[in-house]
């Protein structure tokens, strides 16, 4: 079974190093950022990229179109600015299909090619709604991988109770499951995703220990004071004993001690 994480979705919410540091800490695998909203880019993508990735979080950057150009030119925007390094760390550039007067071959496939041409998978950031309702429900793309947008309120994948486009459920590789929300002082979306599309590693769990035994105390060692009040009480037992009397319990006790 495919191991899923919780990430979180953010678009003009600004995220210092400290805070990227702190979402780590509390659980954030992964963090996906707008690139361009099909109109501008937010102020605080690169930045926010940066503070992720340094993070140790990986990055996810998404890209939406819009009806005004077809979808190469909304790629080639979202691309612009982003430093070499950043766009080589995004584990993956969905195309975001959301907005209305959207054409599937020229919005969204040509987004999809040049999204290929810039080196990253084709991917597709949508919901029931937005897919099935706005663009009329095409068949995807056979091989586009799918992060679906079911805001139930629940980390789970439902996809497969209400399918759409022809895609697969081993295409759905993330669910966005709750708009925007205050996760840790930052305003952004949740969402599960599977590890492995992302080329998330989790640490092994450690492997089981044997109980720890703790080693006996030793007992102190006889006093000075023990071992002589110990033989005066042996020298009585031995005159008790020619005399073929029998030894109390505490001469008894005398005699173990003396010979251990």
């Amino acid at each position: 079974m495919p191991e899923w994480g919780f990430g979180i979705d953010t678009s003009y919410a600004q995220v210092s190093l400290e805070k990227a540091r702190e979402l780590k800490l509390y659980g954030v695998l992964f963090a996906a950022q707008c690139l361009w909203t099909g109109a501008e880019q937010p102020a605080t993508r690169v930045i926010n990229l940066r503070n992720y990735h340094n993070a140790g979080i990986a990055i996810v950057g998404y890209i939406s179109v819009a009806s005004h150009h077809p979808g190469e030119w909304h790629v080639d925007q979202g691309r612009a600015g982003v430093p070499d390094d950043l766009w080589t760390a995004l584990r993956k550039v969905p195309i975001d299909v959301e907005l209305t007067g959207l054409d599937y071959a020229t919005h969204v496939v040509r987004a999809w090619d040049r999204a290929a041409a810039l080196g990253k998978p084709q991917d597709c950031y949508t919901s029931y709604h937005a897919w099935h309702d706005l663009l009329g429900n095409p068949d995807r793309r056979p091989g586009v991988g799918l992060w679906n947008a079911y805001w139930d309120g629940d980390p789970d994948v439902d996809f497969p109770s209400l399918r759409f486009g022809r895609w697969e459920d081993n295409e759905v590789w993330a669910e966005q499951w709750s708009g925007g929300t205050n996760v840790q002082g930052v305003f952004a979306d949740r969402n599960q995703a599977r590890l492995d599309r992302l080329a998330i590693a989790l640490p092994p769990a450690p492997a089981p220990q044997p109980p720890t035994v703790p080693a006996p105390t030793p007992p102190p060692a006889p006093s000075d004071a023990q071992w002589l009040g110990a033989a005066r009480i042996l020298a009585r037992a031995t005159d008790l004993t020619t005399q073929r009397r029998r030894l109390t319990e505490s001469q008894k006790a005398a005699v173990r001690f003396i010979i251990g």
